[in-house]
């Protein structure tokens, strides 16, 4: 399958912030009553969970045993209410060993999107077998052969001193606000560099968790959507959100594309703050932008967004969206078709053959190619040097 091409990380440097970090030392139980309340949420538009059966028991094991485990960062996003920054695997497994469930391994993006969308797992998913088995703690024999003393417990079937040690055991928890400026970039900046979980986190899991928002439920759902597979080609939704990021980046680019400076990962940081703000309306149009412009582009070969590697050309693809859903918002999609002549022709300029290849993020390169996709597909000419 085709993989993304130009989609990598950027160095940024790091301006001042004013914050908070308060340490606070909450029981199991407590952190357990925090998530099933929604004081604290599951940034599950972040990350699957990933951690197998034996990785989860030895984490339980830790707990029950009293040894110390890393400490779980938290963003407080107003009062009483956190978002986890570091640590969501460890409290997913004590949510999942309390509950007596473990998720099975090709359920959990479905399973991600149900926490979403109800703050915790409802009891008639937690009771499917489809869905999930029964945690029971997974370890080998001990070196004298005898079984593992905690083997096939469930959270019900601890002694009780096990069970209180669990229940008891403290786990330090860092909440941390931002106070100035009001952007989310120090939360930011501490996700992209916390990896206590031993799994970096990619820019877009990171904003999934920070800029949650309808605009953004909306462009999960859009990246299931079949025809959106097919273009990108790639049948299976990318584990790191790349995909998503893909759609983030041409709808900022459509609507914000003056602000652009040079830093995606910034860019893509405001406007998703931004977006957070979007009415019904602006969500609406967002929606019928992109049925619109697959419906125009089942006039041109797939394989034309690809690179001879066979990787999908994303400066590629946002020059031709923004430029397309420039027109539909200003002729309407009745205007805005375009020929395969012209796409043709666009991708055999030498000057744009070189703004989707080469400092793609760079600002004249943007100009670059949108002034060019604008000037092939509809015959616009550009009089200034302006976006």
């Amino acid at each position: 399958m085709s993989d993304y091409y130009d989609l990598q990380d950027e160095e940024i440097s790091v301006i001042s912030y004013d914050i908070s970090v308060i340490p606070n030392d909450f029981n199991v139980m407590t952190i357990n009553n925090l998530i099933e309340s929604g004081v604290i949420s599951m940034p599950t538009f972040q990350r699957n969970y990933v951690w197998d059966r034996k990785r989860a028991s030895r984490f339980i094991e830790s707990l029950i045993l009293g040894l110390p485990i890393p400490q779980i960062f938290l963003y407080q996003r107003e009062r009483n209410k956190y978002d986890i920054i570091d640590g969501q695997q460890r409290l997913l497994t004590i949510y999942f060993f309390i509950k007596q469930r473990f998720p099975r391994s090709g359920k959990r993006t479905f399973l991600r999107r149900i926490f979403d969308e109800n703050g915790h797992i409802p009891d008639s998913i937690l009771s499917n077998n489809e869905n999930f088995q029964d945690f029971k703690l997974q370890f080998a024999k001990q070196e004298n052969g005898e079984p593992h003393p905690l083997n096939n417990k469930k959270y019900q079937t601890l002694d009780i001193a096990q069970k209180s040690s669990f229940d008891l055991m403290p786990i330090r928890c860092m909440s941390i606000r931002q106070n100035k400026p009001e952007d989310n970039g120090s939360i930011y900046e501490i996700f992209s560099r916390l990896n206590t979980g031993g799994l970096n986190l990619s820019p877009q899991e990171i904003r999934g968790c920070l800029y949650r928002s309808d605009f953004y439920k909306l462009i999960y759902n859009l990246n299931s959507k079949d025809d959106w597979r097919n273009l990108i080609g790639k049948k299976e939704e990318d584990d790191k959100f790349r995909d998503i990021e893909i759609l983030l980046r041409s709808y900022a680019l459509l609507y914000n594309k003056t602000y652009y400076s040079g830093s995606m990962i910034r860019f893509l940081n405001r406007f998703s703050k931004e977006a957070q703000t979007f009415d019904t309306n602006k969500i609406a149009q967002c929606e019928t932008l992109f049925f619109d412009f697959l419906k125009i582009c089942a006039s041109i070969d797939k394989k034309d967004f690809l690179t001879k590697t066979k990787s999908f050309n994303v400066s590629l693809f946002d020059a031709v969206f923004v430029t397309v859903a420039e027109r539909i918002l200003a002729q309407g999609v009745d205007n805005a078709a375009i020929k395969q002549e012209d796409f043709d022709a666009l991708k055999e300029d030498n000057d744009f053959k070189e703004a989707i290849t080469h400092s793609t993020s760079h600002v004249e390169s943007v100009k670059t190619r949108l002034r060019l996709a604008r000037k092939y597909l509809y015959g616009i000419e550009s009089i200034n040097d302006d976006y």
